[in-house]
Order: structure tokens, then sequence, then C-alpha cells
């Protein structure tokens, strides 16, 4: 099996969009099946934060693995490894952060905001 060491291109980062909508999908579910009214109070805003700190945080994570697959011995003692750990841990807290406040509005608690 051929490893992939290509520069990072817009090509290469074509599976992160599907994976994000993956992750926020069940949410979306969640909030469509909990009976609030689609035409007035759906969430666009809220679900369009989500899908982005998710594909924020597999555009940061995909070049770090890259690197780990490929055995990239500098990679291992950058300061650049370290920036992008600190944006990943980041990242991370918004999004359960934001998932631990909205969860009652997507479990379809009334006023919930």
């Amino acid at each position: 099996m051929k490893l992939d060491t290509r520069p990072n291109t817009p090509r290469s980062f074509r599976k992160a969009p599907i994976v994000s909508s993956v992750l926020v999908l069940p949410f979306v579910i969640l909030e469509l099946g909990n009976g609030r009214d689609l035409r007035h109070d759906f969430p666009i805003l809220l679900f369009g934060f989500m899908w982005l700190l998710a594909l924020a945080f597999i555009v940061v994570l995909m070049p770090i693995l890259r690197g780990l697959q490929a055995r990239n011995e500098t990679m291992g003692h950058s300061l650049s490894l370290l920036s992008k750990i600190v944006v990943l841990i980041l990242i991370a807290w918004m999004w359960v952060s934001l998932i631990l406040d909205q969860m009652p509005c997507f479990l379809g608690v009334p006023n919930c905001d």
C-alpha cells in the first residue's frame, strides 16, 4: 500500500465536508424529530456553525495524521505541531461546549433558549 504524501491541496481535503456533515446529521435529526416548528424556529446558523467547527477540526487534523503516517521525524519536534494541537483542543472545546449548551433544545425541551 502506497502512502499518500502529497502536499495539502484542495483535492486532498475532499472528504472533510462529508465527514463534517455526518457529524452534524444526528443533531439535525434530533431537532427535526422533536417537533419544533420548522418554518420559524429551525436553527440554521447553529447547525452551520457546528458544521464549520467540525470541518475546521478535520482540516487541521488531516496534515498531522499524514505526517504521522509518513513517519515524518521533523514534524514531531516542530512548534507547528504544537500550535496545531492547541487549535484542535480549542475547536474541540468549542464543539463540546456548544453541544452541551444546546442539548436540551435538541431533545425538545420547551423554552430551552
